[in-house]
């Protein structure tokens, strides 16, 4: 929920470090880029807090570079974030001021600066900041001046249809769509608090129930790369995620059975690519869906492994570098967004000599938009030629047959050859993060393929 300085002097061009073969889809960033600080706990916020501070229940999380704080003229402007974190236990929110302390602002209660179990925020980067603030049936407006938190207004809807139990919130586009728990609609507002309209999405006979969190990009945003507008909510009591259009049409819903074991959807953020994230406390992971919903692959877990999480909740990405943050039952955790090859297979390597051609059967489960180069490598792992030289792929499953042409086909076909694979995500890890993957070792058929 509060991520210490160290941690929020994030590089405008991550840091170059060692590859690591054994990475995932999310990745610590290196030690040089935040002095090996990329987790914090009740010691952490004891400290910048000066004990006064304890972690109760965080919720939501919601990051920004605010303008007052860029430097676009300093080549040396590291690109501080400003992250803010509702710790609803406690009814107040916590940021970092500075790369050298914290505010914490808010208590119980239903006054200006006072809140009742809230639950999820939003803001732009003016520093307007935007509060669910649940248990007051409102949205809380603050402003960011002179690195302090200042109340603005109370934002309510008509008294005919007054928001009731609001839990989610999402600023994109210029609009606030509120996730209105205890009315089962999304509702819209102006950051100026003007009402603008709700919608309750459908889709084959399910409705939307409850919903919890959302996550939007819609026209205006910065930093999306398919020009898709969507948004993305959990409801029925953290049962099913929806993609609806902004106008309230539904697109796609998945249920968390289908996703396997137990658990449920909590907080959600959308990447770069329109990737969705939505956290599972229960299960400690983070799924990861495409921007159409499909599934990916699940994150984290409680047991071994590179990400471990506890109880993760709140979950925010700065999307222009592919930063995310994940605040869990006791703490908080910094990644970049990585990649994995999962399930690398190769298969029926072929080699025709009188074409100069191979061909070869591979598949995979990339996790992330990545560059992706195929190799062929020999016993001893030196290469012996290049069958993909760094090509753009997009997440999800690849299984395609490759006939490339390859000069030196003859002499290849007496070796038995694995194929190497070398991926890096497209931003965030790129400089820092090379997962490699080989086959099996391979004995080549010689037959005669088509030509090119």
């Amino acid at each position: 929920l509060f991520i210490p300085c160290c941690m929020l002097a994030l590089a405008a061009s991550p840091a170059r470090g060692a590859s690591d073969a054994g990475a995932t889809t999310l990745v610590s960033p290196p030690w040089t880029h935040c002095l090996g600080l990329h987790k914090v706990s009740q010691f952490h916020l004891d400290i910048y807090s000066g004990y006064r501070e304890k972690f109760k229940d965080p919720e939501g999380l919601f990051c920004i570079k605010l303008l007052s704080k860029d430097e676009p003229a300093n080549p040396n402007d590291d690109d501080e974030l400003t992250v803010y974190g509702v710790n609803t236990g406690a009814s107040d929110i916590i940021y970092n001021k500075s790369l050298t302390s914290i505010g914490i602002v808010g208590q119980l209660g239903s006054g200006p600066m006072e809140f009742r179990n809230p639950l999820a925020l939003t803001g732009d980067k003016e520093g307007d900041l935007f509060v669910a603030d649940t248990g007051n049936d409102r949205i809380a407006h603050l402003r960011y001046e002179n690195d302090q938190l200042v109340w603005v207004r109370e934002i309510r809807a008509p008294g005919d249809q007054p928001l009731l139990g609001p839990s989610g919130i999402s600023l994109s586009g210029g609009l606030l769509y509120v996730a209105d728990t205890g009315n089962d609609r999304i509702a819209v507002f102006r950051p100026d608090g003007s009402f603008v309209r709700s919608f309750t999405p459908e889709l084959h006979g399910a409705k939307l129930f409850k919903p919890f969190a959302v996550a939007a990009v819609t026209e205006g945003d910065d930093w999306i790369y398919y020009a898709e507008h969507f948004l993305a909510v959990t409801d029925s009591l953290g049962q099913r995620v929806w993609k609806i259009a902004p106008d309230g049409t539904a697109l796609r819903l998945v249920r968390r059975s289908a996703v396997g074991g137990s658990g449920s959807f909590d907080h959600v953020a959308i990447d770069y690519y329109g990737n969705v994230y939505v956290t599972d406390p229960a299960r400690g992971f983070i799924h990861k869906f495409d921007r159409y919903l499909s599934y990916v692959v699940a994150i984290g877990g409680t047991g071994e492994g590179d990400v471990r999480l506890d109880e993760p909740k709140g979950i925010t990405i700065y999307r222009r570098f592919g930063q995310l943050f994940v605040d869990e039952r006791a703490g908080a955790q910094y990644f970049w967004i990585g990649t994995d090859l999962l399930r690398f297979d190769a298969d029926n390597l072929v080699f025709d000599p009188q074409r100069k051609r191979c061909g070869v059967d591979v598949s995979f489960l990339l996790t992330e938009h990545s560059d992706i180069t195929l190799t062929l490598v020999d016993g001893r792992g030196k290469t012996r030629f290049t069958i993909i030289p760094d090509y753009i792929l997009p997440l999800g499953k690849f299984a395609r047959r490759i006939e490339v042409d390859c000069p030196d086909a003859e002499a290849l076909a007496k070796c038995e050859l694995r194929v190497a694979a070398s991926v890096k995500a497209t931003y965030a890890s790129r400089a820092y993060l090379v997962v490699e993957r080989e086959s099996r070792l391979l004995v080549p058929r010689i037959t005669a393929l088509a030509p090119r």
